[in-house]
């Protein structure tokens, strides 16, 4: 399991979200409230924090995770 850190800021579980489960953590955890589809809102948090590629379906790796 992650811990808190700046490589791991959603102190996520080890395992497989979906688009909508990881939108929802990221305005849980950031209190985002606007009206951005899940896809984009993911997309721009990839390109922030690309480690997260791997742990999301469907969601192709920009090459910059460790674990790909």
């Amino acid at each position: 399991m992650y811990s808190t850190n700046k490589e791991n800021p959603l102190s996520l579980e080890d395992k497989m979200y979906t688009v909508q489960e990881f939108a929802f953590a990221i305005r849980s955890k950031f209190g985002v409230n606007d009206s951005l589809p899940d896809e984009i809102l993911v997309k721009v948090f990839i390109d922030k924090y690309p480690i997260y590629a791997c742990k999301i379906k469907d969601v192709k790796s920009p090459g910059g995770c460790s674990c790909c």
